[in-house]
């Protein structure tokens, strides 16, 4: 089923990439500085109480939605699939699409987070537009290498894509949308995703009462 499917990929995409607040400048200084301040707000003491991690959940989101393009990752995704969506079901897509990832993998990011650590490694420029940046993370049950795939928009650099290991977030949920547009109408992956989200917050909701 639709986003079942837990892999690495996504709660490091979660905590590497949805953590920065977007600005000019070189990809590597928009990524770095963000970065390093969530990953100090996991580890931060006030956020280990229950009753705080609601606030701690919102405070990533809302710094989430500074860096991700989530509408360019939306029609990434939906590949050549995206010319069966009228405008206000891309747009129904995005937004249910952008609050699912959100409240799916910070959720999860909450629970697994593990004082990993980030080596920045390397900025290629590919053009005056596009960007790649390289980082590590280091942690106890390995290091893994996550890639960032980066463009400059409106004087913005925002991340389209992420690998880790070699995997892309995008071609995974190309793969997942595909199997459901391969039969059924766009209106039918919406609801999955609108139903997705329903079961997603009410986990949330259940573990804080």
């Amino acid at each position: 089923m639709i986003l079942n499917k837990t892999i690495r990929i996504s709660v490091l995409f979660c905590v590497f990439v949805l953590t920065a607040t977007a600005y000019g400048g070189q990809p590597l200084e928009t990524l770095k500085p963000p970065i390093d301040k969530v990953l100090r707000i996991l580890k931060d003491p006030q956020y280990q109480d229950a009753s705080q991690k609601s606030l701690q959940r919102d405070i990533i989101f809302e710094t989430v939605r500074g860096l991700f393009d989530f509408q360019i990752i939306t029609k990434l995704a939906l590949g050549k699939y995206r010319k069966s969506f009228t405008p206000e079901q891309l747009k129904s897509l995005t937004d249910v699409f952008t609050t699912l990832l959100g409240r799916t993998y910070i959720n999860k990011m909450l629970k697994e987070f593990k004082n990993e650590k980030v080596i920045y490694l390397a900025e290629d420029l590919l053009t005056e537009k596009k960007a790649f940046v390289k980082t590590l993370v280091t942690r106890k049950r390995g290091d893994m290498a996550i890639n960032y795939s980066m463009r400059l928009r409106n004087g913005v650099w925002s991340v389209y894509d992420v690998r880790v290991e070699g995997v892309s977030l995008i071609k995974n949920y190309r793969t997942q949308f595909s199997q459901i547009l391969f039969k059924k109408k766009p209106e039918v992956l919406i609801k999955k995703l609108q139903n997705k989200l329903k079961e997603c917050e009410a986990a949330v909701n259940a573990q804080q009462s």
